[in-house]
């Protein structure tokens, strides 16, 4: 896990899921997941002042990297097993959770919108395991190299 991106510059952090963002995002869809990094903290704690404690977490940040070399960096997302289901709770849990979807050759299978314009997407994988994201803020860039490979 890494410290989340808080000094990066965000001037192009996504709020809401407009028309336009969903026309370019969907071209996402079915592209695989290279990798997937859980940072340590939020924004979304940034936000509040205060830091919720690791096994009481449900909100993370994590990077995506895609196949495509696309990088989506979600903020204050919550993860959920099913669309009738709770958030998952406790970091290490949604770590796993992600990090067992992309072993497995994960890929984004959908990328909509919730009642409030908020990003959804759903990772899956072939054998018909997934995950549902619901992320309160993106940012989309590119990347030359996966975390992985740095050193």
């Amino acid at each position: 896990m890494n410290d989340n991106g808080a000094d990066k510059n965000l001037e192009n952090i996504n709020f809401k899921l407009t028309d336009e963002l969903w026309e370019e995002m969907a071209e996402l869809e079915g592209a695989p997941i290279e990798s997937i990094v859980v940072w340590d903290s939020s924004l979304v704690d940034d936000d509040l002042g205060e830091t919720t404690p690791d096994e009481d977490r449900v909100y993370v940040d994590f990077e995506l990297y895609l196949a495509n070399q696309t990088l989506i960096e979600m903020y204050g997302a919550a993860i959920l097993t099913d669309e009738d289901s709770e958030p998952l709770v406790g970091l290490d849990v949604i770590s796993a959770a992600l990090s067992r979807l992309a072993e497995a050759g994960a890929y984004i299978d959908e990328i909509s919108a919730d009642q409030d314009d908020n990003l959804v997407m759903v990772l899956a994988t072939d054998e018909d395991e997934s995950l549902l994201v619901f992320a309160t803020a993106w940012i989309e860039s590119t990347w030359e190299t996966l975390p992985e490979d740095e050193e």
